[in-house]
């Protein structure tokens, strides 16, 4: 193949490429205007059959009358046309509707029947379908834009091609134009043709995608031509590649405006990879992000004239990631200007496409927050959400310097005004605020969860620890950007009470926000250590948020008037509790918490603020998590004497909190926060009375002794409460009470034979249980316990509980038995009973006492007729049985052996006796058999 064939091919390829597509176009136009003929022809014919059918109805709901009235109306009727007019039909005949004629080309005259009641009318003659086949896609979709990218995708081969084989004796430069100019022509050529009358008809119906595909190929043709001037043949500078390339995409952006959506797309496109594709060795970033800014601001604009809200997704993607990839390469110190200003101004941006769409939020309740959030609206929700993520990336970028922080007091200004003169934007403030605190939070944190082990000096003092948090090093700079932050959030919350749709909103925010950040400074500058100085601001707040309340009480108040009320009272509170915080211990943190509740609940009856119960809701269970979960109470310095340190006011203020809100609320509504500040204030009492017991007997919460003396107290204490919460329950009937005092009365149930019996039997440690009989540690660890258990049965059989009843009397006199048994063991042994052989005596009297006490629970039973006493007397003769008959006959010998058989065997038959007696005395022949002494029920 010769090199001239290869140019006369290449020549006749280019002239296909431009000659064919306009052929193809004419002979287009060509078939399109016969078509339109046609359709006129239906039309007309569509028209006349319409006129007939009419005349055909008046025929047949005219009622018979002279001939003379209905040739009257058929000449009202007839229409204005050459046709010949239909004859008039017998009164009596059927009407018959004529048979359409076929029109020139063969096609039949389409019948348009009028539409039923209620749907919409049928699309004017000649109209293409809403939805078609496959063919039709093809024809008005599929291939056109096939064939634009084909076209595009030809030109830039054809370029290449050439190049490759230097042909055409053509230097890069022309051949550039060459691709521009082509590309041009394309661009030309797509507005010609929607220009056209056809396209327009067509776009009068439906989407017409033949001239925006045509110019879609010029674009790619002209920005890629651009691009191989800058890449591969180095005729353009990289600033100038930028600006033209830029130019086209904003070029793209006008024609958008006459061609549609699609275009715009391939402008923002284009726009958003020009940065990618033209590199340099020194970036500016205020180049960059002042063209992203246009570019963004351009695409909202097109959104905002025309409503394609699909493109704003697309702008908020590209303005977003363009910052993540400046922040990965090519960050420098100086880039936190122009990058704060971009996020401030795109945000703004983003939150005015909104401007004047009418509100998407309907306040009908309190309760009610969001309505269905219209396009618009979803928008600037999540390019408020990723740029607030972007400035917190930028201030922990800067180090916190002067101008990321400026930057973000711009961004929650913008957010306050907007949240202010838009009621769906009103809940971006308490976003703000938490994006504000996150980041006074980890102020000069090298990385974000690490604590570094260092300490910083200001003023000569140190501040910070190896363990606690650090301090910045410019803490006047860090104060006061709490200070300026609090300011904001607390005076705009308050001057925006009267104007705003969700005042509670507004005030909730400038309570809280000041507080919170208060709080936070306090924590990294002091370690919530005691300063008394912190202790004069809090105080100093909760008399700013007193003096706030006072003004509104005396001024027309907004909707929701005593709920604002009662949340600048709750921050009355709040500060107070904050500055007791940091004047007193650790431990105060959760009591100033806990002495929250009785305030809220005082407001919430004195106000009628129910919403208040969440807020009291959420206290307590903040409160109930820090004393009963927080396993760092343990390492709280004990300081004082023995009894007297913060576990006594750390749980028995907070559990009088729970009790006397609990009373107040229960006024109102007995729901499910009475139910857990009830719950909270028996818990609270048990973990003081445990928690006390363990300072008193050792000292410590963290010592590691447990002795038997200590489980004893345990075990008292928590039956004693058992016992008072059930007598408790028999005058109120509270569900609370009900299982409190069973889970505690299980708890020192199980308790009781564990510890005291198996693991801190004295038998087996060396714990002294003193000299005294009765007054002594057994009688404190099983005696008392036993009686507690008769007082439970006792109670329990009042009530009906029968089988519970007859559990505790068992439970009592299992605890009974050991208590005799180690008495025996303590009188032969003294307080120590692990010391000492065991002698002839002591065995002897083991079997004396437990047959004695077999005597005397026999005895018990036929005197209250509890059959429960009797079935014990026989289990400990049993074992006092087995006792003589395996042990005592080998270990005793002599007069003990005698003694030990003889009682024994004086048992055996005297409680046997007094069963036949009084148990199961004899009846006479035929009389009724004799009843069981025990009371019915009572055979537990």
């Amino acid at each position: 193949m010769t090199k001239s064939f290869l140019t006369f091919l290449a020549v006749t390829i280019g002239v296909y490429l431009l000659v064919a597509p306009a052929l193809g176009i004419a002979a287009f136009l060509r078939k399109t205007a016969r078509d339109r003929d046609l359709k006129t022809l239906r039309e007309q014919v569509a028209e006349l059959v319409r006129r007939i059918e009419t005349l055909e109805t008046a025929g047949k709901e005219a009622p018979p009358g002279p001939e003379a009235t209905a040739a009257e109306d058929l000449e009202a009727t007839a229409p204005e046309s050459s046709a010949p007019e239909p004859e008039a039909p017998e009164p009596d005949a059927p009407q018959a509707a004529p048979e359409p004629q076929a029109d020139q080309a063969g096609w039949p005259p389409p019948r348009t029947p009028a539409p039923p009641s209620g749907t919409a009318p049928p699309p004017p003659p000649g109209a293409l379908p809403t939805k078609g086949g496959l063919e039709q896609w093809l024809t008005s979709r599929g291939l056109i834009w096939l064939g634009g990218g084909t076209l595009a995708l030809a030109g830039i081969f054809l370029a290449k091609y050439t190049y490759d084989r230097g042909w055409l004796n053509l230097g890069p430069g022309a051949r550039v134009t060459l691709g521009f100019l082509f590309g041009l022509a394309l661009i030309c050529a797509g507005e010609w043709l929607r220009r056209r009358p056809l396209q327009r008809a067509i776009a009068a119906i439906g989407p017409n995608y033949l001239p925006p595909a045509l110019t879609a190929a010029g674009l790619f043709s002209a920005f890629g031509s651009l691009y191989a001037a800058y890449g591969l043949y180095g005729l353009l500078s990289p600033l100038l590649a930028f600006v033209l390339m830029a130019g086209v995409a904003f070029a793209a952006f006008g024609l958008a405006f006459l061609q549609g959506p699609l275009i715009a797309a391939l402008a923002l496109l284009g726009g958003f990879a020009t940065p990618v594709l033209i590199s340099t060795s020194d970036p500016s970033a205020w180049g960059l992000f002042g063209y992203l800014l246009v570019l963004t601001g351009t695409a909202l604009a097109i959104v905002r004239i025309l409503a394609w809200w699909w493109l704003a997704w697309g702008a908020l993607i590209g303005a977003a990631l363009w910052p993540l990839v400046w922040f990965a390469g090519a960050w420098s110190s100086g880039d936190a200007t122009p990058l704060g200003a971009y996020l401030v101004l795109m945000c703004g941006a983003f939150l005015a496409v909104r401007h004047g769409q009418g509100a998407s939020l309907e306040l009908v309740a309190w309760r009610t927050w969001f309505g269905p959030l219209s396009r618009p609206d979803r928008i600037a929700w999540a390019a408020a959400g990723i740029i607030a993520g972007l400035i917190f990336i930028l201030v922990r970028m800067d180090g916190y310097g002067l101008k990321s922080l400026l930057a973000l007091f711009a961004f929650a200004g913008l957010i306050l005004v907007a949240g202010y003169r838009e009621a769906v934007f009103d809940a971006m403030a308490p976003g703000a605020a938490a994006l504000v605190v996150a980041l006074l939070a980890l102020w000069h944190l090298p990385q974000i969860g690490a604590w570094p082990e260092m300490t910083h000096a200001f003023q000569g003092q140190g501040y910070g620890s190896a363990t606690a948090p650090v301090i910045p090093p410019a803490l006047t700079t860090f104060v006061a950007v709490c200070l300026v932050f609090s300011l904001l959030f607390g005076l705009s919350g308050f001057l925006f009470l009267a104007r705003t749709r969700r005042p509670p909103l507004w005030a909730g925010l400038s309570v809280a926000t000041p507080i919170v950040v208060l709080a936070v400074a306090y924590w990294r500058i002091t370690d919530l250590g005691v300063d008394l100085r912190w202790s004069m601001t809090a105080l100093a707040l909760a008399a700013v948020y007193l003096a706030a309340a006072a003004w509104l009480r005396y001024r027309p108040l907004p909707r929701h008037g005593t709920l604002i009320l009662g949340l600048y009272g709750i921050g009355v509170v709040a500060a107070l509790s904050l500055g007791m915080t940091m004047a007193l211990e650790r431990a105060w943190l959760t009591v100033a918490l806990a002495l929250q509740l009785p305030a809220i609940a005082l407001i919430c009856d004195r106000l009628e603020l129910p919403a208040l119960r969440r807020i009291a809701l959420v206290v307590a269970g903040t409160v109930l998590v820090r004393l009963v979960l927080n396993y760092n109470v343990l390492d709280y310095p004990m300081q004082g004497p023995r009894g007297f340190s913060w576990v006594l006011y750390g749980y028995g203020v907070p559990a009088l909190a729970f009790w006397w809100a609990a009373k107040r609320f229960k006024r109102t509504a007995d729901d499910r926060l009475v139910t857990v500040l009830e719950a909270g204030t028996l818990l609270l009492v048990w973990m003081l009375v445990t928690l006390e017991i363990r300072t008193l007997m050792a000292g410590s919460l963290t010592a590691r002794s447990y002795l038997l003396s200590e489980s004893a107290v345990q075990s008292v204490a928590w039956l004693g409460l058992a016992y008072g919460w059930l007598l408790a329950y028999r005058r109120n009937g509270r569900p609370m009470l009900l299982w409190a005092w069973r889970l505690l009365a299980g708890l020192a149930a199980l308790h009781s034979p564990l510890v005291q019996v198996l693991a801190l039997n004295p038998l087996e440690s060396s714990e002294a249980v003193g000299g005294w009989p009765l007054f002594n540690l057994l009688g404190l660890a099983y005696l008392v316990p036993a009686v507690f258990a008769y007082l439970f049965a006792k109670e329990l059989f009042r009530t009906g509980h029968r089988k519970l009843a007859g559990a505790a009397l068992g439970y009592g006199l299992v605890l009974i038995f050991v208590y005799l048994s180690l008495e025996v063991r303590r009188a032969f042994h003294g307080p120590v009973l692990s010391v000492g052989p065991l002698s002839d005596p002591e065995y002897l009297t083991y079997s004396l006492v437990w047959l004695a006490y077999a005597w005397a629970l026999l005895g018990a039973g036929l005197f209250s007729g509890l059959a429960s006493a009797r079935y014990a007397s026989l289990a400990v003769l049993g074992i006092a049985a087995c006792k003589v008959l395996f042990l005592d006959w080998g270990e005793l010998v002599g007069l003990l052996r005698f003694i030990s058989f003889a009682v024994l065997g004086f048992s055996l038959l005297g409680i046997p006796f007094l069963y036949q007696r009084y148990v199961f005395p004899p009846r006479p022949a035929g009389g009724p058999p004799a009843e069981d002494p025990a009371p019915a029920g009572g055979t537990t």
